[in-house]
């Protein structure tokens, strides 16, 4: 698959060995998602503003990838009301994480960052919405 080619050029700010080690343990034995067949960024929460601009440029440059997160959350959604969890063979699999939100945020951090230091105005998407 091509998210998973690309999952793996994805660069964290703590790459080493341990960090990564610690990652796929935490991301293994601690989350809970898997049971449910998310990806660890399904879990992002929506009302934040840079995760809402985040998914709104993932639905504008890549909407089969936002279309497969839709899908995994209402499936994920539907097993937690009716108290139910995916059978062991069909969790998300480490290989199968893609971090596909990851090159959205680090470019919003960016766009901050840079916005911060040129003018000092505050991006759009965290305007309050009246």
């Amino acid at each position: 698959m091509a998210s998973q080619a690309a999952s793996k050029a994805i660069s964290f700010a703590y790459n080493g060995t341990i960090a990564s080690t610690l990652r796929k343990f935490a991301w293994t034995n601690l989350w809970g998602g898997r049971e449910y067949g998310l990806q660890f960024h399904d879990t992002y929460f929506e009302p934040a503003p840079e995760v809402t601009e985040a998914l709104r440029r993932l639905n504008l440059k890549e909407p089969h990838l936002f279309d497969q997160r839709k899908i995994r959350l209402s499936r994920a959604h539907t097993l937690a009301l009716h108290g139910e969890k995916l059978p062991k063979a069909e969790w998300t699999q480490w290989d199968q994480e893609s971090w596909y939100l990851k090159p959205y945020l680090d470019e919003i951090e960016a766009e901050k960052k840079a916005r911060a230091e040129s003018s000092g105005l505050i991006p759009p998407y965290e305007m309050k919405q009246h």
